[in-house]
């Protein structure tokens, strides 16, 4: 993850001020990419690689698949169990505290062993901390009795006992809702807490039969032109499912299973399994049997937990597998086209209120941290959201869970606009910090810098900004365009800050002993450069017009140029000590100065909305700029 994301304690930003009033609309209109978490493999880019749906690249086998979506792992052979062999225990969720009664819908072949031997029915009474095992000819019986009607009662306190048919053939669940058929035993068992569950035991072959078409349909297979294995190239995603779910399952299992009494479950929390009611399409047996025993190995030789989603949305989350981006997700021929790559919802503003009542009337919601990949700025990381009585900081994937979202990569697209401002941190790594309504449009946390960041401006619009490096180096973001920099030219002293022109068209930089370079349409309208100063420079900031610029001093010291004005400065302050930057408010008549501690003072008629020092308590690491946001 970029280290927007890994800063101490991002989810505790401070609230912006409030909005005048509420909501302008009905509903908040949301628009986003993807379903699901995002890391590891998504199904949709799968399938869109395999067939060639995928931005101009051609066909790709499952093996490729595969490494694109899990970097740092590679393709291997299970050599404990090349065969599939292996027992799974698949806890079955919908039965939870429901007696356990099995069915044998092909005859009385059913076994329990060491009890019974050829029943149609066998029903499992809890009875201390084992089992009473009963007999009888269907599903039905009056089991909600004591002792049960209709049923034959053949042992009690039986330990752990499992019902199978007889001659391998599949059982079934007797459920109110419909049975459900599975292959190997089915037995109940006691949770930690002494509540019954069920559990299906069965060949990790034939679980996987059930887990591949749950999560990938099967007529998958048939599309695409013809490719590997006399099959068309949309087989090829059905593969690198089956190895995935083989991958995960074994994983899942080595770190110690489902809360102890299963391997497994069944629902999406785990792996989709629906037991046979998914195997009519020989394409998804077919993709298990071909890849028996393939699993993605760590570097240390354990087998990966291979995460994956139905949609990345085009660019894959992380953290556990490297993100990358995912042309594939696109995919939309006949038969298969992405629902989930691009999607927009309304959420009635009634529904946000009740999901957070401490914020009485909705105002707005703001996105205050992204992962910096892909659209938007990436995924959601932390969310404001602010109304009249008071505001609440949440996760994006906790905003997009209690919404009912499909991920948490998304943009608040009717966003109230005027009555609320904001401002961006940047810190030396290149990762990003965002107030009020400031949003995140990417960073550099994370990636390799040749100097480190020390200063950013937005653009004219707050669509984007530029971060600028000790070397003079320029990195822009958002709408933010390049028109030059002084990397890998030779200065004086080093780069200290940067401010942008009113129409965006331009920059100044400012180097530590206050010399002034000026880009685009900037104007040169003087400088400390060649003069003494007290405290080198370390920050500037433009009047609303562009006609002249401030700059700050390590102490707090201000020095006005053009028709800049002096508000006063944060000289022998604790806030002015360390300074590192300054902003300017819309009107002119005041700025702000932060220092690397991440302090914030006003003059003038700049506001007074937080720093890191309530946002994060006890931040350690050095804020280098700031930048206001509009309002």
């Amino acid at each position: 993850m970029l280290a927007i994301a890994s800063a101490v304690s991002v989810g505790l930003l401070s609230a912006a001020a409030s909005p005048a009033g509420a909501y302008p609309t009905a509903t908040v209109e949301i628009t986003g990419h993807g379903w699901g978490g995002g890391d590891g493999m998504g199904q949709w880019g799968a399938l869109g690689y395999a067939i060639g749906q995928d931005a101009g690249a051609g066909n790709t086998t499952y093996q490729n698949i595969l490494a694109h979506f899990y970097g740092g792992t590679t393709l291997a052979t299970n050599a404990g169990d090349p065969s599939d062999s292996e027992s799974i225990r698949v806890a079955l969720l919908e039965n939870n505290d429901q007696n356990t009664i099995v069915y044998d819908p092909g005859g009385a072949n059913l076994v329990v062993p060491g009890v019974v031997t050829g029943a149609q029915a066998v029903y499992f009474a809890p009875v201390g901390s084992g089992w009473d095992v009963y007999t009888g000819t269907d599903c039905a019986g009056g089991t909600d009795l004591n002792p049960p009607q209709n049923w034959t009662l053949k042992a009690t306190g039986v330990a752990n006992p499992q019902a199978s048919d007889s001659g391998g053939g599949p059982v079934q669940l007797c459920q109110t809702g419909g049975n459900l058929s599975v292959d190997g035993s089915l037995g109940p068992v006691l949770n930690s807490a002494g509540a019954e569950r069920t559990v299906n035991t069965l060949p990790l072959a034939q679980y996987l039969d059930g887990v591949v078409p749950s999560e990938s349909p099967s007529s998958w297979g048939s599309l695409g032109g013809p490719g590997p294995q006399n099959e068309p190239w949309g087989f090829q995603e059905l593969e690198a499912q089956a190895v995935a779910a083989r991958s995960y399952v074994l994983a899942y299992k080595a770190s110690g299973g489902y809360f102890g009494y299963a391997d497994i479950c069944d629902t999406t929390a785990c792996q989709a399994y629906t037991g046979l009611a998914n195997q009519s399409n020989p394409y998804t047996a077919q993709a298990v049997t071909d890849t028996a025993g393939q699993v993605m190995q760590t570097t240390s030789g354990a087998i990966a937990e291979t995460t994956y989603s139905a949609s990345t949305g085009g660019y894959t989350s992380g953290p556990v597998f490297t993100p990358v981006a995912d042309a594939g997700d696109s995919v939309c021929v006949p038969g298969a086209c992405n629902p989930n790559h691009s999607w927009t919802v309304q959420v009635p503003v009634s529904s946000v209120e009740a999901q957070w009542p401490a914020i009485g009337t909705l105002q707005a919601i703001f996105v205050t941290q992204r992962n910096g990949l892909g659209d938007f700025g990436g995924r959601a990381l932390t969310v404001n959201v602010v109304g009249n009585a008071g505001s609440v900081t949440v996760s994006g994937d906790t905003f997009a869970s209690d919404l009912g979202l499909k991920s948490d990569w998304f943009t608040i697209e009717n966003q109230p606009s005027g009555g609320v401002g904001g401002y961006w941190l940047s810190a030396s790594d290149g990762g990003i910090f965002s107030f009020g309504n400031a949003q995140v449009y990417g960073s550099l946390g994370g990636q390799p810098l040749n100097q480190p960041m020390v200063g950013m401006t937005p653009t004219a619009d707050r669509g984007g900004y530029w971060q600028v490096a000790s070397d003079g180096g320029i990195f822009s973001f958002g709408d933010a365009h390049f028109y030059g920099s002084m990397g890998g030219q030779p200065l004086n002293k080093p780069i200290v800050g940067m401010t942008a022109t009113p129409d965006g068209g331009g920059y100044w930089l400012v180097a530590s002993d206050g010399g002034i370079f000026a880009f685009g349409d900037a104007q040169f309208y003087g400088s400390m450069g060649g003069q003494p100063l007290n405290q080198p420079i370390v920050g500037m900031a433009a009047t609303p017009d562009g006609g002249g610029y401030w700059l700050v001093a390590a102490d707090g010291g201000i020095f006005a140029f053009g028709d800049a004005g002096f508000g006063g400065s944060a000289t022998g302050t604790a806030a002015g000590s360390g300074a590192v930057g300054i902003v300017s408010t819309a009107t002119g008549q005041g700025y702000l100065i932060v220092n690397g501690a991440g302090q914030v003072s006003s003059f003038g008629d700049a506001p007074s909305m937080g720093d890191m020092t309530t946002a994060v308590p006890g931040y350690q690491g050095h804020v280098v700029a700031m930048a206001t946001s509009p309002g």
